[in-house]
């Protein structure tokens, strides 16, 4: 009777939950096993605690890293100290998984759950084995008890597609498994599927998780690469660095540096030398390491307030930087100028020179203004360095001094003096010129492209070559459109530079002889940086592009081809799905072509009604066509929305005519051309729901964002993140708001354009207000201050407008908190679904209603 009793409760526990309605059985896996696990050898004489050791513990004690791996059917793992392969299973009415396999033998299942939304489920699994059950790497579930009985797991699922992982230890000889999930209640509607490939779409953790490289810079000889690494894995972001000296002739790993506490590595100017910087008790010590003999020569030590360092061409000094950290004021600060509101202003940078072989310091500069150096002269002998003071009296409010040293007699001369546009300057080769990068307005009218009367947007970055001699510059790219992001002058004479072209990074070439710039094929949408070697025509550079991470590559700089060196996150993304991606342009109502591009979902289908987020620039920048980034739009799409990216009037890279549209330029061509472009986007595709549209920016993008809801009806939401309501108050209170303000509203000012600071701020047209906005700022942003989205709120709400703030506590301008960013992100995408999709779920569950 008893016997009888006890098949009936198996029978029951095992088909329990089979019965539910919406459930989705679980009855295919891929498996791979089982393996023999053996207790530790005296496990039976218990621990100090004469705790025996349990089949819970050697269940916990046998790790698997699977936080990299995506199962595959006919691939191989290595389960214990066996290589072994995955192979499919589907699971019978028995639910038999494994037969015959005897006791105390590990195995591993695996499958994959889709979901079409944020939602809640419930995960029932019945299994007679002790068992760790794995969501997306992480534990939810371990059993080390006896019997059939069900398991139930709560879940709260992200759109996409997410791992089952069951780390198996039986306990008899056939191994059995039941495993439904039951879509909770509201969710009952939406799609569920299982299946077993690792076939799936992108999601925040592929932008901001894994191995990437951070950096890469060649030796003087072109022989070796120096790369650095950067990984983030885990619930907490934690990142780990490293660099390799990598061997490009052999095409081998030279060596590996895991040490985390050394800094400031870098090759030296001429030989295939390493330095690099070790702090120890709040002073540095400078390293040389030769990779071929493997030889550390320490060549200075004690050295209090250093900051960054250059080497000399001959290699036998080196100039740094000395930071000088101000007294802290007492309880009352005076404020001398409104660069000394800044709470790091008061502390000072000068040069100093360490001599290598002796290890002697000899002072360089010192006074009360700062300097920064330049460049070290070819020969040797001399160095450029710069200092800048405060002039309120005269835009952009700086000037700056160039100055050129002869190191053996401390002998100035001052290349330019009270300069209003700075410049940073590198030497020519023969050291007789400059080159100089700086604003349009850098030597005045020479390098202003643009119509008369229009002011020049002093953020389009140009390229001069000043004569040293006769102390006459010339405008290189004065017919160049693209902006200049930096410059290389190689010891060929050849000119290679980085430049935003359009929604581009790229490379050109520029030709002294015949004045001509050339653009180099690299391969990528987003030149990332490029180093370049002395000896050799041969660089290396990192480099992304819209459905692509970080890759670095090779370029012959001769032939001009490039050669991928590495990509360290290629097998997590063969197996992402992404959409198409498309161009997809207007003509404005000046008549300028406004470019953009449009993400389509991975399983787009064109006779189906798609949400629309439309994206612009913050500040002046395009929105570039690189992958991730914290508004990452591929991941947009994968959630099922179509994005619209355009670049309006007033960004760089198209010119200097278009970006001089920025100056002064506030609330009106840029609103235009997102209002008009979104309109034409909107009557050309025909799966973009009109009804469903929602626009987002930050900083500047957030100022439009939210004077769009002014502006238009269009948008059925909004995100403003870090925006601007009031023009006047930014400009004041903003770390950086007069100064950006001196490029983006040159010469107005609040008490002489009215149209600007009041008429187009979007605080002065609250009341103009429509549809929704969520407005998202960091608690500690030093640049667009938090009160600029909680004046906005205010008078939104006594407007009685649809208005909702989160705000991101301690974050500045950017969220960089792991956590806080991952928080940050779904509180983006909740929005957007709940206002846009009708999908309130995950938004409540971030921010459940409360009576206050």
């Amino acid at each position: 009777m008893k016997r009888l009793l006890l098949l009936a409760i198996v029978i029951v526990c095992s088909s329990v939950f089979l019965n539910a309605e919406n459930q989705t059985q679980l009855n295919r896996w891929l498996k791979v096993g089982p393996v023999k696990s053996f207790k530790p050898v005296f496990a039976d004489a218990g621990n100090v605690d004469k705790k025996e050791y349990s089949e819970a513990d050697l269940l916990k004690g046998f790790y698997i890293d699977m936080s990299q791996s995506s199962p595959k059917a006919d691939t191989y793992i290595r389960l214990g100290r066996e290589q072994m392969l995955w192979s499919e299973t589907a699971i019978k009415e028995d639910s038999l998984v494994f037969s015959n396999i005897g006791e105390n033998n590990f195995a591993l299942l695996a499958s994959y759950i889709t979901v079409d939304r944020w939602m809640k489920a419930d995960l029932k699994v019945a299994c007679n084995a002790y068992f760790e059950l794995y969501v997306d790497g992480k534990l939810k579930k371990s059993k080390s008890s006896k019997g059939l009985n069900e398991n139930k797991i709560s879940l709260k699922l992200t759109p996409g597609k997410h791992q089952l992982l069951i780390k198996v230890l039986s306990y008899s000889d056939n191994v059995k498994l039941n495993a439904v999930i039951v879509p909770g209640k509201d969710f009952e509607e939406s799609m569920l599927a299982a299946d077993l490939s690792p076939k799936r779409v992108l999601d925040i953790h592929d932008v901001v998780n894994g191995e990437t490289v951070s950096s890469a810079r060649i030796s003087p000889s072109g022989n070796y690469v120096l790369i650095g690494y950067s990984e983030t894995a885990g619930n907490k972001g934690k990142r780990k660095r490293y660099s390799v000296i990598y061997d490009l002739k052999n095409k081998k790993n030279l060596s590996v540096i895991r040490n985390q506490k050394l800094s400031q590595i870098k090759w030296l100017p001429r030989s295939d030398k390493l330095s690099y910087v070790l702090n120890f008790e709040k002073k540095s010590e400078l390293y040389l390491y030769d990779i071929i003999t493997r030889e550390e020569t320490a060549i200075g030590s004690g050295i209090k307030d250093f900051s960054s360092y250059t080497w000399a061409p001959a290699e036998d000094f080196i100039i740094y930087s000395e930071y000088v950290e101000a007294k802290k004021p007492g309880d009352l600060k005076r404020i001398y100028g409104a660069d000394d509101r800044l709470p790091y202003f008061r502390g000072r940078s000068f040069l100093k020179l360490l001599d290598v072989k002796s290890g002697n310091i000899i002072p360089l500069t010192s006074g009360y203004l700062s300097t920064s150096l330049h460049d070290i002269h070819p020969s040797g002998n001399k160095i450029l360095f710069s200092t800048s003071r405060m002039d309120y009296l005269e835009v952009p409010f700086r000037k700056q001094n160039l100055y050129e040293m002869n190191l053996n007699t401390f002998a100035l001369d001052t290349i330019w003096k009270d300069k209003r546009y700075s410049g940073s300057a590198q030497y020519s080769p023969d050291g007789a010129k400059l080159l100089v990068q700086g604003a349009p307005e850098c030597f005045g009218d020479i390098g202003k492209n643009v119509p008369e009367g229009m002011i020049a947007n002093n953020y389009d970055s140009q390229l001069y070559l000043f004569d040293l001699n006769s102390k006459k510059a010339e405008a290189l790219t004065y017919n160049f459109d693209p902006s200049v992001n930096w410059a290389y002058w190689t010891k060929n004479n050849e000119l290679f530079i980085s430049v935003g072209e359009r929604d581009y990074s790229n490379l050109y070439t520029y030709s002294f002889k015949n004045k001509k710039f050339t653009k180099q094929n690299l391969g990528v949408d987003v030149l990332g940086r490029i180093s370049y070697a002395y000896h050799k025509q041969v660089a290396v550079y990192t480099g992304t592009s819209i459905q692509s991470p970080n890759k670095l590559f090779v370029l012959d700089m001769k032939k001009g081809k490039s050669t991928e060196l590495d990509f360290p996150n290629k097998e997590k993304f063969d197996n992402i799905k992404f959409g198409n991606t498309e161009e997809w342009n207007f003509v404005n109502k000046n008549g300028t072509t406004i470019y953009g591009r449009v993400y389509y979902p991975p399983h787009y289908d064109a006779s189906k009604k798609y949400p629309v987020l439309v994206y612009y620039y913050g500040g002046t920048s395009p929105v570039v066509r690189n992958f991730g980034g914290r508004y990452p739009k591929n991941v947009w799409a994968a959630n099922d929305y179509i994005v619209y990216i355009l670049q309006p009037s007033g960004s760089t890279g198209f010119g200097q005519e278009f970006s001089g549209l920025h100056v002064n330029g506030w609330g009106r061509d840029a609103i235009d051309d997102i209002i008009d472009g979104t309109k034409k986007f909107l009557e050309t595709h025909p799966a973009a729901d009109a009804a469903n549209v929602g626009c987002m920016g930050a900083s500047y993008g957030g100022f439009t964002t939210m004077m769009l809801q002014t502006r238009t009806d269009i948008f059925k939401t909004a995100i403003s993140h870090a925006g601007i309501s009031d023009i006047t108050s930014y400009w004041g209170e903003g770390y950086w708001g007069y100064t950006y303000s001196s490029g983006a509203t040159a010469y107005s000012y609040p008490w002489n354009r009215r149209d600007i600071y009041v008429d187009n701020s979007p605080l002065y047209n609250a009341d103009k207000f429509q549809n929704s906005i969520l407005l998202l700022h960091g608690t500690a942003d030093t640049n667009v201050p938090v009160g600029e989205s909680k004046q906005f709120y205010m008078a939104l709400k006594l407007l009685g407008k649809n208005a909702e703030m989160v705000l991101v506590d301690g974050e500045n301008h950017w969220i960089v908190d792991f956590k806080k960013r991952m928080a940050w992100h779904y509180t983006i995408m909740s929005w957007f679904d709940k206002e846009l999709k009708g999908q309130s779920q995950q938004w409540d569950d971030l921010y459940p209603e409360k009576n206050l």
